[in-house]
């Protein structure tokens, strides 16, 4: 694992790395009335209950924000929290960083800070799922990896959030959501229940699956050196299965690709080029439920 690039560099080199999602040759990555009983009141009791003291409010702590790893494709945090539940479709709601700086990710609430949310997880600022919530402080889906598909299996890779606290980010909502069932190679654009576009797509071999995880759209963008795909459409989930491409992250996305049907891929899901447009049109941050 590289590590994570500053310049136009990286920008090319997460590029490639999506770029070889269509290529022949060895496996590479692709680039769902109580009742109240009062007491009686008695002459005895002649002062009222002392009122319970609000909870005090809770004061961020000081932080370096530039000693914090920041939660970008490049990164490895196995202190990222699992998914408490990552078959679950995502609610709709979704949070992003209220500064340019970034907000500071926790392992739970009032916990301690692990990592740095930037506002543009790669190209584009993006917003991220929210998969629950106490209080005023919000549990989100990030695009890292937990840990190298080498060092802790297929099972400990993807799944990572962090909690966020509402003084840190802006909250909106979506109704869009992309589904993928891998057992029928179909992939399906949703606004609440109506189907906006529908196709069958090329999924992950045995080698080189599609992670069966939610996550959402981390980034959109073209790739001059794929002419087979006018664009990607990139999740903030990685390959289960390789550390690495080309020495750097392996995000997989929706592409375009003349064949579409099968395993055939090394992750991502292949699709017919005149269906592209509609799922490369959705805004950063819609969540994605991949099922088997």
């Amino acid at each position: 694992m590289s590590p994570r690039p500053r310049t136009a560099l990286a920008a090319a080199l997460l590029v490639t790395v999506l770029a070889g999602c269509g290529t022949a040759g060895p496996p590479t990555i692709d680039p769902g009335p109580t009742q109240t009983v009062r007491a009686p009141v008695t002459a005895e009791r002649t002062h009222p209950p002392a009122p319970t003291a609000p909870a005090p409010a809770w004061t961020p702590p000081p932080l370096d924000f530039a000693a914090l790893p920041v939660a970008d494709p490049w990164a490895v945090l196995p202190r990222a929290v699992p998914d408490p539940d990552p078959g679950a479709a995502p609610s709709g709601l979704l949070v992003a960083p209220s500064t340019p700086a970034g907000a500071p990710l926790y392992d739970a609430p009032r916990g301690e800070a692990f990592a740095l949310l930037p506002v543009a997880a790669y190209q584009g600022d993006t917003s991220y799922p929210v998969v629950a919530q106490e209080g005023d402080w919000y549990q989100v889906m990030l695009v890292v990896r937990r840990g190298l598909p080498s060092e802790v299996g297929p099972s400990g890779v993807n799944e990572a959030t962090g909690w966020v606290w509402a003084g840190d980010v802006t909250t909106s909502t979506t109704d869009l959501r992309i589904t993928a069932t891998l057992s029928t190679g179909e992939v399906t654009l949703w606004r609440g229940e109506e189907v906006l576009a529908r196709t069958v797509a090329g999924i992950g071999t045995p080698e080189t699956p599609t992670p069966v995880t939610r996550t959402f759209v981390m980034s959109i963008y073209p790739d001059p050196n794929a002419t087979y795909s006018r664009v990607f459409v990139t999740f903030g989930a990685h390959s289960p299965t390789l550390d690495q491409f080309s020495g750097g992250p392996a995000p997989i996305a929706i592409h375009a690709y003349p064949s579409h049907s099968g395993a055939i891929s090394n992750g991502c899901l292949r699709i017919p080029a005149d269906v592209l447009d509609a799922f490369a049109g959705v805004p950063l941050g819609t969540p994605v439920l991949i099922t088997a």
